[in-house]
């Protein structure tokens, strides 16, 4: 039994060995050698030699014409006008065009290959590629008048290539996929989808009106002082909804300008609309402008549609489009959530005095200041200020902390309610510039626990009373020492 398996794996051994001297005596030599997977060339010529292109599919028909443009560019810190290369697509209204994506459609005229050849002879039956009746016809016009057409088929099974076939040539290709979708390309596919860019950090202007009779109105703050700007106050003002001016929280704010530039073309829904009404934008549900120094997105929104999209459109333009409602969430922020929440701020070099009125009790803290002249010219002048408290000097350091206290009274929450203004508290500013020199701010009882805040007569917030008493305890101490 052991000698019958030995003499087995002898045999077996020896076929091997008699297998692998017939492979190497007769294998191929290095220029003999078959490539794997080598892509056939199919058209290779400079794309920039296209003046036109022609797509008729089962999806519709586009019609592309290079043309020569002068258009603004920015080199060397300087905008300067040259003119490029573009395309423009014929149709009745027009429509911005995403270059780069009409180029991928001249990329598969110039640049195609296949991955095989299927037929090398054209096939009796074509329909078996789906190119007896072809998805889509393709035509190039190159500049010398010639013309390149192809043929597309059906995908082939496994998904990620299609049939093809060129005018004039027998064989039928498998090209990649791209070359399909490029040859079925729609307008939708080809426009550009983004809206007219805000440089953020040059905002001018910012609006939202929801038609809820409370728009919503921030200007960029073009007296914005050193200070205010080294503690993030005042780069923007709101003018609307209340009725005093207010500075925006720029933190809070630039959260909502970085949303603004995420706003994009979602869906392309129809051009030339005549009837905006069918969409909601007749009397639209809300309006958004956005300006910075040079450009402005002006937006129109209608009524909502599907699952979670919304018409709108550009003030300028009857055309309309879908979004995302997401993307304009931000306008859903309230005006309160993107103010500085002090009842009255104002920089102490712009005040010359304060009166502080309550419990029977009248403050007044004056800033009296004087220029020294400097004795030398390469100096500056020196500003002396005198700090007084009813008359009575006092330290620069407990004034200003007592001022602190004046200033830094906060905010909580908006009045829900109409009073008459019958104050317990009054702060009264005299101001050394600016078109208002006297600026009265007084606190009425709300409730139990809030006061509401008066200024030029009317009250739009609510302060905790015990914020308002401490300031008058320091006050008062202040003016008794």
């Amino acid at each position: 039994m052991r000698k019958t398996r030995n003499l087995i794996v002898l045999v077996v051994v020896l076929g091997l060995l008699a297998g692998s001297y017939f492979f190497l005596a007769n294998r191929p030599q290095d220029d003999e050698e078959i490539p794997l997977n080598e892509k056939v060339t199919i058209l290779k010529f400079d794309k920039n030699d296209i003046v036109k292109m022609e797509l008729k599919s089962i999806k519709g028909e586009l019609t592309f014409h290079r043309v020569e443009k002068e258009v603004e560019e920015e080199k060397d810190g300087e905008k300067q006008k040259v003119k490029k290369s573009m395309w423009e697509v014929e149709y009745p209204y027009e429509v911005e065009l995403k270059q780069m994506n009409v180029d991928d459609i001249a990329y598969t005229f110039a640049s195609l290959s296949a991955e095989r050849v299927i037929e090398e002879e054209t096939p009796e039956d074509l329909s078996i590629y789906g190119l007896e009746d072809p998805q889509a016809v393709g035509k190039a016009t190159l500049k010398d008048g010639t013309e390149k057409i192809l043929y597309l088929g059906n995908e082939t099974p496994t998904g990620n290539t299609y049939y093809l076939m060129v005018e004039g040539d027998p064989r039928v290709f498998e090209v990649w996929m791209n070359h399909g979708q490029h040859l079925l390309y729609t307008l939708a596919d080809v426009r550009d989808k983004s809206l007219t860019e805000i440089n953020t950090p040059e905002l001018a202007y910012y609006m939202v009106d929801k038609k809820d009779g409370r728009p919503m109105e921030i200007k960029a703050n073009e007296k914005q002082s050193e200070d205010e700007a080294r503690f993030g106050v005042g780069a923007w003002v709101m003018v609307k909804p209340y009725n005093e001016l207010m500075s925006v929280d720029s933190n809070a704010f630039e959260q909502v300008l970085g949303s603004i530039n995420n706003l994009a073309i979602e869906e392309f829904v129809e051009d030339g609309v005549e009837d905006l009404g069918k969409y909601g934008l007749e009397e639209p549900s809300l309006e958004l402008i956005v300006k910075d120094k040079e450009n402005t997105l002006h937006l129109l929104f209608g009524d909502e549609y599907d699952e979670g999209m919304i018409y709108f459109k550009t003030a300028d333009s009857d055309s309309v489009y879908g979004m995302k409602k997401s993307g304009i969430e931000f306008t859903d922020i309230k005006a309160f959530d993107l103010i500085q929440k002090f009842a009255f701020i104002v920089n102490i070099d712009d005040v010359d005095k304060v009166v502080v009125e309550g419990r029977g009790k009248t403050h007044t803290l004056t800033l009296s200041r004087e220029t020294k002249k400097a004795e030398n010219e390469d100096e500056e002048d020196e500003v002396v200020t005198t700090y007084m408290a009813n008359g009575k000097e006092v330290d620069e350091e407990t004034f200003k902390k007592v001022y602190q206290s004046i200033i830094g009274i906060t905010i909580d929450s908006e009045t829900s309610k109409e009073l008459e203004e019958n104050p317990e508290i009054k702060t009264t500013f005299y101001l050394n510039k600016g078109p208002n020199r006297e600026i009265h701010v007084n606190y009425v009882p709300y409730d139990n626990d809030f006061y509401a805040v008066f200024r030029s007569g009317k009250a739009e917030f609510i302060v905790s009373k015990d914020t308002v008493h401490k300031m008058l305890d320091k006050v008062d101490q202040m003016a008794s020492d």
